[in-house]
């Protein structure tokens, strides 16, 4: 595998495709793209569950009327993730209400060229998540560790939903608890696209921190990933998490740009025209 733009554009793929799955699990045929472009609807006030992933600087007037509008409509937060080389002006980025987050580094790695070095923590089980009340500690372990109230409980709604849908619906996604001494204390999600298996949702809660649970967690996935019969292997992951997966055979392919958009509280955009935000995009759209 060469690791170059191509690299990236797995990484980026996989955030889409994982994006589109996890909102049409809940609000079905409301993700929609043009080109460059995919906006997913959960139908929840959710930032991690309403995406917009973005291959291309979009001219600021489409983005307007093809997301923020959308979403200010709906009175609802989202997440962008800008995957392009060319970065967005954050200046206009900024009159949109979009703030610029903590970037994100892409990196991806050949399965085959992995090693899993899984150490074990005396007290701590990792296990797969395999029922309805499995998914729902999941969740409310994700949700408690946000510091926005109103996260937190649409995360907990997202999972409470996912724990209610036949395995199958979901079987893409799958979901890891850490336990230590008996007590959920650290999540992760493998999700698998067609390229490539993704890492997702690696979190410890901070009073379990500086024990080694996390990494801990994380080469227990790597050895699963090992296992699978996947190719490539993608994540996004913090400027100072780089090395725990450089050491265990990925390579770092690029930056993503994260962006947040969080609603005027009783207030809402309107288009410049008049229009209704996606009256000129019909043509280009498709359910995800």
């Amino acid at each position: 595998m060469k690791y170059s733009l191509s690299a990236k554009n797995l990484v980026c793929r996989n955030l889409e495709n994982k994006a589109g799955y996890c909102a049409d699990l809940l609000n079905p045929k409301q993700s929609k793209e043009i080109t460059g472009l995919l906006r997913t609807d959960s139908g929840l006030l959710s930032s991690r569950f309403n995406q917009v992933v973005s291959n291309s600087v979009m001219q600021m007037r489409i983005l307007q009327r093809f997301v923020v509008d959308y979403f200010a409509e709906r009175h609802s937060p989202f997440s962008l993730w800008h995957c392009a080389s060319k970065s967005l002006d954050d200046e206009a980025m900024d009159t949109l209400h979009l703030k610029r987050q903590a970037p994100q580094i892409a990196v991806a790695a050949e399965v085959k060229q992995l090693a899993a070095d899984e150490k074990k923590i005396e007290g701590l089980e990792i296990k797969p998540v395999t029922t309805a009340d499995g998914i729902i500690a999941f969740g409310d372990l994700i949700a408690n560790m946000q510091d926005c109230p109103r996260e937190t409980a649409q995360i907990k709604k997202f999972y409470q939903k996912l724990s209610e849908l036949p395995e199958h619906k979901h079987s893409r996604l799958k979901l890891y608890l850490g336990e230590y001494q008996g007590e959920p204390v650290a999540t992760g999600t493998l999700f698998s696209s067609a390229d490539s298996l993704g890492f997702y949702d690696l979190a410890t809660l901070p009073g379990h921190r500086g024990r080694g649970i996390g990494s801990t967690l994380l080469q227990h996935l790597i050895n699963e990933v090992i296992h699978s019969h996947h190719k490539h292997a993608v994540a996004l992951v913090g400027e100072d998490q780089q090395d725990i997966w450089l050491n265990a055979g990925f390579y770092a392919v690029g930056e993503v740009a994260h962006y947040e958009f969080t609603p005027e509280r009783g207030s809402a955009h309107i288009t410049n025209s008049g229009e209704a935000p996606d009256s000129d995009l019909d043509d280009d759209r498709r359910s995800a």
